[in-house]
């Protein structure tokens, strides 16, 4: 026979009462239930990581720091005349020196030693190079500044192989270029047969985007080497750099990756504080982005500045993605690399290492490509490359 034990407790006036354990079990019981229930009503709330220190997109320019400002987004090509022809001719970026000055091929040891050109083949050494450089209107910090560049260079004399990814597999970049007049910036890509990307063939209105304001119109197309690019035309214009009569305003870069905050966190470490991240607060899942890129599925995001610049950096991860990226190599038309401009490749390269990151040439320290200019390579946890470039910082001692 089982007794139900009793005992005396004080209530809130100071009488006692007789409880028993069982009925105080079931208070109890019922107790946790309801706070169970209050918690699971309670919306949830997500903290921002860390190293997200911005309660708003970025916007706007950043002072220099130990980064003095975005250099150039390096892409390789399979051809130097068809790139001018896409980027400067029809979509209007500047062109270093003249359209049709004579851009021959040749070969420079320092910079096949700085990044160890040729990756995966026996004749490194044996490639030859040239580049044209597009400078991009919009991007730099102040009228007549320096602006950032695509870096196109054509490499012959070795393998190579496109490369080319999904635009949701880590390793994936584009360059968002804002145009002035999109209808007319499409209608001259459509009639020399470039492909879209973008479902429908035609520009799509995002009803928003983190860190753009006014009407949004974008439309994705590919280059000569099939390299996804973005075109932009925000109503009313935004406030540019660029000349009055420019074609282009601005553009800022996105890579895809693999892990948002292991990338971006490496990030912050070789730029500095002034690489100040924000993030979304939650997956984004938007229809008129999954037209406008042809990619499906929920994804989030982070920005951040290049400090010296107005140019957007910004990381994206898809939730469903190839966890394994497609390795990339230097010669490859496709492959693309990002310049950050330092103020001392010394304070880099010694980041670089705490992070455990050998360069791409064998010596792993800053090489000279000039008499007082020295670069480094590295690779992303995306296999994408970075650069690190400083000037008159120190002379070459082996110079003439």
């Amino acid at each position: 026979m089982r007794h139900d034990r009793k005992f005396l407790i004080k209530n809130s006036r100071g009488f006692q009462v007789k409880l028993s354990l069982q009925n105080t079990a079931r208070v109890l019981v019922a107790i946790a239930f309801l706070l169970l229930a209050v918690t699971r009503m309670a919306p949830a709330q997500t903290p921002p990581p860390s190293w997200a220190t911005l309660d708003a997109p970025p916007t706007g320019i950043v002072p220099a720091g130990d980064v003095l400002r975005a250099g150039h987004l390096g892409r390789e090509i399979a051809d130097a005349e068809d790139i001018s022809h896409f980027y400067h001719d029809l979509i209007g970026l500047e062109i270093r020196g003249t359209r049709d000055q004579p851009r021959p091929f040749s070969q420079h040891h320092g910079l096949q030693e700085f990044v160890d050109i040729g990756q995966g083949v026996p004749n490194p050494y044996d490639s030859m190079s040239r580049v044209v450089l597009l400078p991009i209107p919009g991007t730099a910090a102040a009228p007549g500044g320096p602006e950032m560049t695509i870096e196109a260079i054509e490499i012959r004399g070795i393998k190579s192989a496109p490369f080319h990814v999904a635009l949701r597999d880590p390793g994936a970049s584009y360059l968002t270029i804002f145009v002035r007049d999109l209808d007319k910036t499409l209608a001259l890509l459509k009639d020399e047969r470039y492909p879209v990307i973008t479902a429908g063939g035609s520009p799509v209105e995002l009803p928003s985007w983190p860190g753009l304001t006014g009407k949004i119109r974008a439309v994705f197309v590919r280059d000569p080497d099939g390299t996804p690019v973005e075109l932009v035309e925000l109503s009313p214009a935004p406030a540019s750099t660029a000349a009055a009569d420019s074609k282009v305003l601005g553009a800022r870069v996105t890579i895809v990756v693999n892990d948002l905050e292991k990338t971006c966190r490496l990030y912050q470490s070789f730029v500095g504080g002034d690489f100040k991240f924000w993030v979304t607060p939650s997956w984004m899942d938007d229809k008129a982005y999954d037209q406008l890129t042809g990619e499906a599925g929920p994804f989030r995001m982070a920005q951040a500045i290049v400090p010296g610049s107005p140019v957007v950096m910004q990381f994206v991860e898809y939730k469903t993605h190839n966890r394994k990226p497609k390795v990339q190599y230097i010669q490859d038309p496709g492959t693309a690399h990002f310049l950050f401009m330092s103020k001392d490749d010394d304070v880099e390269i010694q980041r670089v290492h705490a992070a455990g990151i050998h360069t791409l040439s064998k010596s792993d320290v800053p090489v000279f490509i000039g008499p007082t200019t020295r670069s480094f390579f590295i690779r992303d946890p995306q296999s994408f490359f970075l650069e690190f470039m400083d000037n008159n910082v120190k002379k070459d001692p082996t110079a003439k």
